[in-house]
């Protein structure tokens, strides 16, 4: 009789982090540890309290200032920015869609015009305050790639918090971010379940950002927005942007620290997203059937079979369908014993 068997095997993870930016402030990053382009007046660094002061004057061109990573982030890894910043003044018409704006972006593909169709910032990650817009707005933002369609602001590019996940309003939350107010904030993706997790905080704690508890998590303190594709992406840098909106507004913001940090992914739930499988019998065949992630080719899924549970075999797989990043397969083997093997480096 045959035995339906599945056995993992995969390297231990360790979930060390690896930090890819430190920025304290304690001398004018723009010397020796960022790059600016635009108009470089608009980024003042204030030695007596350790900061860096950010212009935003939505009439003026586009600037941003932006600190290489010490490597990469791709669709594959886990990684985290925490910044801290405090708002000086704000002076936003309550009718404009303009934003405070920092995070992620490609130093080649990121471009300036964020606002304005046809939009070509492609490939960034940023956290986005809406003061105005009728009512405030704290949310995450992804835009994929150059997809073809040259405008990097239509539905197919650029990537929101549906509903009323990304609200920050009078509706029993905490209003208008308060000025002179230290504040920090952590933006985090997973790899695995492709989401991102936006998190604000004062000296007290976490900030209701979301009390209608639209998550995944149904936490108030965070907004999530989960990518329905595995978009390749690759963000090599992080960035103070000062986006044109050719409205009138000002603001200005203070910087005092940024950490980047990214994490070792999880193997098992990198390339079994839907969990392990169990073998079942079909047809007079031990089969199995599941969902690999063809994303990170670093780790490799596959079956094997065996007959006496000592000597072990790869056996071939067939693809029952399709997805972009994923593919379910399905393995068959007439030995008594089949398993699932996770290899990771």
């Amino acid at each position: 009789m045959k035995l339906p068997l599945t056995l993992l095997l995969t390297f231990n993870v360790s979930g060390w982090a690896d930090t890819l930016l430190v920025e304290n402030f304690e001398s004018d990053p723009s010397i020796s540890r960022a790059l600016t382009t635009g108009d470089q007046s608009r980024f003042f660094y204030n030695a007596s309290k350790q900061s860096l002061q950010a212009e935003y004057d939505l009439l003026k061109p586009h600037a941003r200032m932006y600190w290489p990573l010490k490597k990469p982030l791709r669709e594959t890894s886990n990684f985290t920015a925490t910044v801290e910043f405090s708002i000086d003044s704000i002076h936003f018409d309550d009718f404009n869609f303009c934003q405070i704006s920092f995070g992620f972006i490609n130093m080649a593909n990121t471009g300036n015009r964020r606002t304005q169709a046809p939009g070509n910032s492609w490939e960034c990650l940023t956290v986005d305050y809406f003061p105005g817009a009728s009512y405030p707005t704290y949310t995450p933002t992804f835009i994929t790639r150059d997809n073809g369609s040259g405008n990097a602001l239509t539905s197919g590019s650029l990537k929101f918090p549906s509903g009323n996940a990304s609200l920050i309003n009078d509706f029993g939350e905490i209003g208008t971010l308060p000025v002179n107010t230290q504040l920090t904030t952590s933006i985090s993706y997973d790899a695995a379940s492709r989401t991102i997790t936006l998190r604000l905080a004062d000296e007290n704690g976490d900030l209701p950002i979301n009390v209608f508890g639209a998550n995944m998590d149904r936490d108030p303190g965070t907004i999530q927005l989960t990518l329905e594709e595995s978009y390749p992406f690759s963000l090599d840098a992080f960035a103070l942007l000062a986006w044109e909106h050719n409205q009138p507004g000002n603001a200005l913001l203070n910087i005092h620290s940024i950490i980047v940090q990214s994490q070792e992914t999880d193997p098992i739930k990198m390339a079994l997203p839907n969990g392990v499988p169990s073998p079942v019998f079909e047809d007079g065949l031990l089969s199995m059937t599941y969902l690999s992630n063809i994303t990170n080719t670093e780790i490799q899924t596959f079956a094997e079979s065996s007959q006496d549970l000592k000597t072990w075999k790869k056996i071939p797989h067939s693809v029952i369908s399709s997805a972009p990043g994923h593919e379910v397969r399905k393995a068959q083997t007439d030995a008594p014993f089949l398993r699932l093997k996770v290899n990771h480096p």
